[in-house]
Parts: structure tokens; C-alpha cells; sequence
């Protein structure tokens, strides 16, 4: 079983999972390690929503969990950093300010507004969202050089009313080239994200694809996470993964 290294608790706005319940699993598991990345996304646009963490209080409970479990697992102490245009000086003082173990860098936000949300899809068609999506997400890499692994490539695909319907990788082969081109030189990692299996899709994030070009370009090691939000989700689809990266001859990358 790899180990999960994309998971959310309640200090996440969007989950209510406890540490203990989400340690305990990746444990009956077989895990060797767990990465607890909650979400920390500034000037967030949507009303009412805060993916804020207090990191005293953060910091304080991972510790205690690394010391409550540390001879069943290795628990890191990771973050999920939205990369949104404006928040350089912000997401900076955040890594250098706290020692993150692991660091997902992440695209939420397309024209103030995330696609998770029916509204962004008002007037709308997905070949232009999705391009604005891979655009806004490579702006948004160009000023970040301090992240582990790039999070959920193709996330907005998971929120299309249409799904995958009209989704072609092709079509947007430039800008994925160019996104990829970028990580590989600045020697962050492409996360496969397993959230879309679970959601029923037929492909990770990113897309199997997706996957492939990173490997032709030169790309050699790749991240495994889950995105649960609960506990029951973790290390959801795993066997899939490891199906691609062996056949891709990619390495898993872990701290």
C-alpha cells in the first residue's frame, strides 16, 4: 500500500474528520507514512467559506499526533497552497515561517470563482472553462517555485455538469505541455490524485494522458494521494495507480 500523501481533517473548512480517525486507518492500511495537507488558500472569493488554518493550533496537534503514533507511522506535516495570482508574498511567508514536511500546490480558483460550484458553469461551455482552468493554473505556477507536488492537475473536470463528456487532453495540449515543461524544471512533483476514481470516474487527476506526457517529457517522479476528506477514503483506488505508474516506469516520490 503506497502511502497517502494527500489528506484533509477538520482543520480544513470542507472536512469534519479527526486526526485520530484518519491516523488509525492509514495504519490498518499498512501504511508506512501519512501526509495531513489541509487546505490554506488566501483572498479566498467564495462568501461565507474560509480555507483558513490557525497553524498554532495546526502545529500543535500534528505534533502530538507524530508523538502519540510514532512507532506505528510517520506522520508529515503538509499544507495545500492554492495558487492564486496575488498571493506570492503570502504563500511564501507561510512555508518559510513553518516547517512544512510536504507542500501540494493546487488550482481552485478560475475567475474568482470555483468551478465546484454550479454558478461558475452559468454561461458557460466547458472547452473555454476548461482552457481558462490550465491557463489560471499555469499563471499560477510561473510564481512558485517552493511546492512538493503539483495537486489534482485537471481538477475541474470533476465538476463539469457534463463530467468528461467533452474532454479531450488533446485539445489543450499546449498549455499542458507548457505546465508540465514547468514542473519538471523546477523539480516539482505531478500528483495523481485519486478523488476522481472515487467519484466515478474512469482517471485519476490528472488524466491518464496527462500522465503519459509528463513521462515523455522527462518527468520521472510522481506523488499518490487520495484527497479524502474522510477517513473511510484514504488510500481509495491505490491499486489503479500503482497499474499506471508501473506502466509508465514512474517512481514514487516520498520524504
Amino acid at each position: 500500500m503506497f502511502s497517502d500523501y494527500h489528506v484533509h481533517s477538520g482543520f480544513s473548512f470542507d472536512s469534519d474528520e479527526t486526526l485520530d480517525n484518519i491516523i488509525t486507518k492509514a495504519i490498518s492500511l499498512g501504511m508506512k507514512q501519512i501526509a495531513i495537507t489541509d487546505h490554506q488558500d488566501f483572498n479566498w472569493p467564495v462568501p461565507g467559506e474560509s480555507p483558513s488554518i490557525n497553524m498554532e493550533e495546526y502545529t500543535s496537534a500534528i505534533n502530538h499526533a507524530k508523538e502519540k503514533y510514532s512507532n506505528q507511522i510517520q506522520i508529515l506535516k503538509g499544507i495545500e497552497l492554492g495558487l492564486m495570482k496575488g498571493t506570492k508574498s503570502q504563500c511564501q511567508n507561510l512555508i518559510y515561517s513553518n516547517a512544512f514536511d510536504f507542500v501540494i500546490g493546487s488550482c481552485h480558483i478560475v475567475d474568482d470563482m470555483d468551478p465546484y460550484y454550479s454558478e461558475f458553469w452559468k454561461d458557460r461551455n466547458d472547452r473555454d472553462a476548461f482552457e481558462l482552468y490550465f491557463k489560471s493554473l499555469l499563471e499560477g505556477l510561473q510564481m512558485f517555485d517552493c511546492i512538493d507536488t503539483l495537486g489534482h492537475m485537471d481538477y475541474i473536470v470533476r465538476y463539469s455538469p457534463n463530467k468528461d463528456s467533452n474532454y479531450s487532453v488533446a485539445d489543450y495540449s499546449d498549455l499542458i505541455d507548457e505546465i508540465l515543461k514547468l514542473i519538471i524544471s523546477k523539480d516539482i512533483k505531478l500528483e495523481i490524485n485519486t478523488a476522481n476514481l472515487a467519484k466515478g470516474f474512469s482517471f485519476p487527476n490528472p488524466h491518464i494522458d496527462i500522465i503519459k506526457r509528463y513521462k515523455e517529457l522527462g518527468g520521472e517522479y510522481v506523488t499518490v494521494g487520495s484527497d479524502a476528506h474522510r477517513a473511510c477514503d484514504i488510500g481509495y483506488g491505490f491499486d489503479k495507480v500503482k497499474k499506471i505508474i508501473d506502466k509508465y516506469h514512474l517512481k514514487i516520490f516520498t520524504k
